[in-house]
């Protein structure tokens, strides 16, 4: 057994993760001769990843250990808010279909808010799209909300909001700091912009890589050099809009860096390195963006991508990572699609939740997204339930009865209670959960 195990088991250089700070504990094989002091790191498939006190990592298949311990492994299969895929495991009951209230948490108070080409058109306020994260770690964590925000009207960038209360209210930084002209932490290069000129970063995705020890902000901006980056045979699709990566180890400090590559310098504008492309298949072709960004409880990154056609209709698929930057797409991809019947053709992403292990050990997730007709957009809620992101049940309810915005729906959980970020709105929903 000890020799099937050490055949098995990888070793490998790994940077400290920030996810979970596990005691360290001894590991025992199903023989009990097999031994190892090391702590918990995650549950890759049917493997378990072990940090020994030298910081090097061991993956061991999860069945050679001992019961005890794959009891203890699954038993530490914990969510947090800042990785945004929500934990929902211990519900009695499926996701209700109201909220209990309301809350108005974004407004536009500043010039880069409105549109550069008609900033006095207050129909053009489209200022919302939140991100909400905890400063709990990283350097300098101070314990506050910080909300991320955009609008999506030339000339946007990407603003921030902070708060000592997930519900707000919210402060821009502008007004915490009298030495700052704004609150934006990514500048787009074109502001303030001029008419013509469609340049904006929007719809930040914010997430916690406790791999890197990273702040991870997803972004979409737009690519004046769409048409080169479609001619060339080395990038796939239109190249329209794409999201990028930027990066801060300090959430305090608001020093974010975008993750940029010199060789793209023909095709993307300003270097910037897509993370997410455009895809050759039509429901992608246009524009990758409004895409919500997640890590599964085996430590896994799920991307919910919104893929738009060159003819303005939006489906929605899944990507998976390793490490949060390279990304493969879904063969089955476009998994959620409107009805061309109805003319639901406008289909986004929402938010993930993971709803436990079924009696076969396989993870469940709710998946919820919103639909809208073409020419009366007004986005619909819907949940659904998948165990592998490509075969979806829609719940039998139908539509939710509560609002979404245009971008993704940002959870975050507070014991009974799930807030649900989405346009310029909080919404709050009881939960119905077993006491303990």
């Amino acid at each position: 057994m000890i020799a099937v195990l050490l055949v098995c088991c990888t070793l490998k250089i790994a940077l400290v993760q920030g996810q979970e700070n596990r005691p360290s504990r001894t590991w025992t094989d199903v023989t009990g001769e097999f031994r190892i002091e090391a702590e918990l790191v995650r549950i890759r498939g049917d493997e378990v990843v072990l940090r020994r006190a030298d910081k090097r990592e061991i993956t061991l298949p999860l069945a050679k250990l001992s019961k005890t311990d794959q009891e203890y492994a699954l038993g530490q299969l914990r969510l947090d808010n800042n990785l945004k895929c929500i934990d929902l495991s211990d519900l009695v009951g499926r996701l209700p279909l109201k909220v209990i209230r309301s809350k108005r948490i974004l407004r536009q108070s500043e010039d880069w808010e409105h549109s550069t080409w008609k900033p006095d058109e207050k129909e053009l306020d489209s200022v919302g799209y939140p991100s909400v994260v905890l400063n709990d770690r990283g350097l300098n964590p101070d314990g506050k909300y910080y909300l991320f925000y955009a609008h999506h009207e030339p000339t946007s960038g990407i603003g921030c909001a902070v708060s000592d209360a997930i519900d707000g209210p919210y402060t821009k930084l502008a007004s915490l700091d009298p030495d700052r002209k704004h609150s934006m932490v990514l500048v787009n290069p074109h502001s303030p912009g001029k008419v013509g000129d469609p340049s904006h970063y929007s719809t930040p995705s914010v997430v916690w890589n406790g791999d890197e020890q990273l702040w991870f902000m997803y972004f979409h901006y737009y690519n004046h050099f769409h048409r080169l980056w479609e001619e060339s045979p080395d990038h796939p699709g239109g190249g329209n809009q794409m999201t990028a990566l930027a990066t801060s180890p300090d959430l305090a400090a608001q020093q974010w860096t975008v993750v940029k590559d010199k060789s793209l310098a023909k095709v993307s504008v300003h270097d910037i390195l897509p993370v997410l492309t455009t895809s050759k298949e039509p429901w992608m072709y246009g524009t990758s963006s409004y895409n919500a960004i997640q890590r599964l409880p085996d430590g896994q990154w799920l991307a919910f991508l919104r893929g738009t056609s060159n003819q303005g209709l939006s489906n929605v698929g899944f990507a998976t990572s390793e490490d949060g930057r390279k990304w493969d797409y879904f063969p089955e991809n476009p998994v959620l699609r409107g009805d061309p019947r109805e003319k639901k053709n406008l289909v986004r992403p929402g938010f993930i939740g993971f709803l436990g292990n079924d009696r076969g050990g396989m993870p469940q997730y709710l998946v919820v997204w919103t639909e809208s007709k073409v020419g009366a957009d007004v986005p619909r809620v819907r949940y659904g339930y998948t165990s592998d992101f490509v075969q979806i049940r829609p719940d039998s309810r139908g539509f939710a009865e509560w609002p979404a915005g245009d971008g993704f729906i940002c959870p975050w959980r507070e014991g009974n209670r799930l807030y649900l970020f989405s346009g310029k709105h909080v919404h709050v929903m009881r939960l119905p959960v077993a006491t303990r």
